[in-house]
């Protein structure tokens, strides 16, 4: 038996699919979107894998109410992109702790990413040609992995379980989602490595308050600023050309007396306030770069942006809908 897919949501433009929760076939019950302008029967396809964070309710929710609005994001951006996501749990807040039943786990163990897609392909071939009784799976052209939130783990743990379909990843995108600071190795150190493959795709990182220590490391230390330890380079470190990584903000909003857009800051313009002074009560400059103060004081000051209320979801949708211009 293989897994189904069944289309819902007709309303919406393009075509919206659900695996049935009764299907017992498929790996994780998915989310499909296809836009307008993909062809009802074109069997090459650009592939987004979304991995989601915390309070999703089941798959059906991540399209329809979920704030991210992942589907309205791909059909202003006018692409021909297929938007896979497959739901991962609920983990929500209850009494001030989280509870619920989130996990990326298995998406590390081996070949996951590989037979996952292979099932979503197939179910898609099967959708588009259901008069074929054995109709050739569905193959992908460019593969990005984008994940939000608590998703990062989830896209951490997927890249090495891509398989054949490595050769397709042309880039990750993370938005809000570099939470691991106490994961062996953290965030900023495991994405450092992982760009210093030589057939590494691109890496993009968006962050407001809650990711930005180990989001401004990763910054710094894929320029060559600090070391992984937190120390100042004594002389520039090896850099990570395919890394960027950005503050997260609103369409339009005034900050330091000028007008702000999605992503537009001059990366000049962010160095002046987070590099703008050495550590506290450290008496010199070269034991600023022996110690890892120097590193938490750039944290400290990336800390004075002023990120306005709701900018976790804010990055979720301006980022993607960003970077899906560039495509």
């Amino acid at each position: 038996m293989i897994c189904e897919l069944e289309q819902d949501d007709k309303s919406f433009p393009g075509t919206t699919l659900f695996t049935n929760p009764k299907n017992g076939h498929c790996i994780k019950q998915t989310a499909v979107y296809l836009p307008p302008n993909h062809g009802k029967t074109s069997l090459k396809l650009d592939v987004i894998l979304w991995i989601h964070g915390f309070y999703v309710d089941d798959h059906k929710s991540l399209f329809r109410s979920d704030p991210t609005r992942l589907r309205e994001q791909v059909l202003a951006s006018g692409k021909d992109v297929v938007l896979i996501a497959p739901h991962l749990g609920h983990e929500y807040t209850k009494n001030k702790k989280f509870v619920g039943d989130y996990d990326v786990s298995d998406l590390a163990t081996a070949r996951w990413g590989e037979r996952y897609l292979n099932q979503v392909l197939a179910a898609i071939s099967h959708f588009q040609n259901p008069d074929v009784k054995h109709a050739p799976p569905a193959e992908v052209g460019r593969l990005i992995i984008a994940c939000h939130s608590g998703g990062g783990v989830g896209m951490r743990n997927i890249v090495g379980t891509l398989g054949k379909y490595w050769s397709n990843l042309t880039a990750c995108w993370g938005f809000d989602c570099l939470y691991g600071a106490n994961a062996h190795p953290d965030d900023a150190t495991f994405w450092y490595r992982w760009l210093g493959k030589p057939d590494a795709p691109a890496l993009e990182i968006i962050y407001g308050p809650s990711t930005l220590p180990q989001s401004v490391k990763l910054d710094l230390i894929g320029r060559g600023i600090v070391t992984p330890e937190g120390n100042r380079a004594v002389s520039p470190g090896p850099r990570r050309d395919k890394l960027r990584v950005t503050v997260g903000h609103y369409d339009v909003y005034m900050a330091f007396g000028q007008v702000i857009r999605v992503n537009d800051l001059d990366p000049v313009f962010v160095d002046e306030f987070m590099t703008s002074a050495l550590p506290s009560g450290v008496s010199s400059e070269k034991k600023a770069m022996e110690s890892g103060d120097f590193l938490r004081q750039m944290i400290r000051n990336a800390r004075d942006f002023p990120f306005p209320e709701d900018i976790h979801y804010m990055i979720a949708r301006g980022g993607f809908l960003s970077r899906l211009g560039t495509l």
